[in-house]
């Protein structure tokens, strides 16, 4: 995923429990329980106008669910030690669609199905090597950009150009050098969620750039310290489409020597190998789960988050994690043996990573019922603790539905609520069609430093705070389908068109190459 520009405040997180030895999270002790289930009952008015609210019966037992013994760890170990990263359209992506139905249907839930849709091409990486050629040479560690085009059968040779940052005046610097070359584009290290959606945004232009002047192939000086790899898209076409150049990304230890050789006034000559593997259009599947509403059961609350990841690592962060809550919480809910005044559907998406193509299918199959989505709830940001939501850059959504719904678990401090606008996880197609669309705001805790790397593993996951999480995904996803008033209503297009203008997404949509595709009416609401 890629987070929003503004930057995430820090609390403590809230130690209720101790992990044992095998990752299995122990039963609550009683004290805190008990003032979590009075402060439940005494918001007994906070989801209903009936005279006995189902929400102040269900989030005491959802809390209690989340918190005790569960099979949460064991599902997650199973979804990333076992089955590993998920690339979208692989054959691990197909044992993770299983997973989850099965997991859904553990989970009690009755209604599981999975949505099929079509992906532009499927790709995998092949031998991917660069050689250098002159001498003194060195091996060097380097992984293909996602959906990056295979280089012909012998490689490219080509002279490496240092290309900067890769800005207008670096191109302007280096003139006619780019024609033929591979250059080599410096950045900056990653350590916070603004530094990544900032070489996000850059990214596209220096492609662009390079590929007018003629360029071969670039080579990005990886943003992690200590020789770690990690892999996503650069270019950010967001419709699956095959990346404008063939690329890679070095460890950036390997790509300062490189630069500090041409800096000495070195030649240096590079073979770059790029042998991925690519195909074209295949068939993918979300995972829909659903909890039949009671009163009113075509109107909807959605909750979701992405099943697919890439492969370096096992996809435990970002976001094998939060898949297992969304099935978690569909278990919690469950064993409370309540329902709530309209349906909760649960989703798994796949594709997120190659522009959230999963949830774009999903409101393209779903449209007839985006009038009655009251809310899309997306996960997608690691382990970290929950502070709160984003609201879509909606002031209109009703801040009192959010405090009651949360009430039961206000000491947790999950009362951050944003009003920017997240582009880069499964809330963006619900975002252009209008409907009231939240995304968790979680503490950074480790889930930046090893975003899309070989580093992210089951052991990066804080266990406590996924339980915590999956309680407060429960018990909000429970009270918005109960609550007497929605949170907001689904916007037009002219009104969806002018949130993204006063919030500058048009911009930012412009630079992920997605605005044509709102502009042409081909993605978002139609008049």
């Amino acid at each position: 995923m890629v987070r929003h520009l503004t930057s995430l405040s820090f609390f403590a997180a809230l130690c209720l429990v101790a992990t044992s030895a095998t990752a299995q999270i122990s039963a609550p002790e009683p004290d805190p329980l008990a003032r979590m289930r009075r402060a439940a009952a005494a918001n007994s008015q906070a989801c209903s106008e009936s005279e006995l609210s189902a929400c102040a019966q269900a989030a005491p037992k959802i809390i209690a669910n989340a918190m005790g013994p569960s099979p949460l760890a064991e599902n997650l170990r199973r979804l990333t030690d076992e089955i590993g990263g998920r690339l979208t359209g692989s054959p691990a992506m197909a044992k993770a669609v299983e997973w989850a139905v099965a997991a859904f249907r553990d989970a009690g839930i009755d209604d599981v199905h999975t949505e099929k849709f079509t992906i532009p091409h499927t790709w995998s990486e092949g031998a991917t090597h660069v050689e250098i050629l002159s001498a003194p040479g060195f091996a060097v560690h380097a992984a293909s950009v996602a959906w990056s085009p295979a280089t012909p059968p012998r490689g490219i040779e080509a002279d490496l150009v240092d290309a900067g940052a890769g800005a207008p005046e670096d191109f302007a610097r280096i003139g006619g050098a780019a024609r033929g070359a591979i250059l080599l584009v410096h950045t900056d290290v990653l350590r916070t969620f603004d530094d990544l959606f900032a070489e996000y945004l850059r990214n596209p232009g220096i492609i662009a750039r390079a590929n007018s002047a003629g360029a071969s192939a670039i080579l990005w000086m990886g943003t992690r310290e200590g020789l770690l790899l990690y892999r996503h898209l650069t270019g950010l076409g967001q419709d699956g489409s095959i990346e404008k150049l063939p690329q890679a990304i070095l460890a950036r230890e390997d790509a300062q020597r490189l630069a500090r050789g041409l800096a000495a006034g070195k030649r240096i000559r590079i073979r770059l190998e790029l042998p991925n593997r690519i195909g074209g259009p295949a068939e993918e599947q979300n995972v829909v789960a659903e909890i039949r509403g009671r009163d009113l059961p075509n109107d909807f609350v959605v909750l979701g988050a992405h099943l697919d990841s890439f492969e370096l690592g096992t996809g435990a962060l970002d976001n094998g994690c939060n898949a297992a809550l969304v099935t978690e919480v569909a278990r919690d809910i469950h064993l409370t043996g309540l329902r709530p005044k309209r349906s909760i559907r649960f989703v798994l998406f796949s594709g997120e990573e190659e522009g959230m193509l999963g949830s774009w299918a999903y409101v393209r199959t779903h449209h007839e019922e985006l009038d009655h989505t009251d809310a899309a709830i997306i996960f997608d940001e690691g382990s970290g603790r929950v502070t709160g939501f984003s609201l879509g850059g909606r002031h209109d959504l009703q801040p009192e539905v959010l405090r009651q719904s949360l009430a039961p678990v206000n000491s947790w401090n999950v009362s951050r609520f944003t009003d920017d606008a997240i582009l880069g996880t499964d809330n963006l197609d619900f975002l252009l069609e209008g409907v009231p669309n939240l995304v968790a705001n979680q503490e950074q805790a480790n889930y930046v430093a090893n975003y899309h790397a070989s580093s992210d593993t089951y052991d990066k996951v804080d266990m406590l705070n996924l339980k915590l999480n999956t309680a407060v995904a429960g018990v909000l996803a429970f009270s918005l389908a109960e609550f007497a008033t929605p949170l907001g209503p689904r916007l037009s297009r002219s009104q969806t068109d002018k949130l993204l203008k006063d919030k500058g997404l048009d911009t930012q949509l412009k630079a992920l190459e997605v605005w044509p595709y709102w502009e042409g009416k081909r993605r978002g609401r139609q008049p």
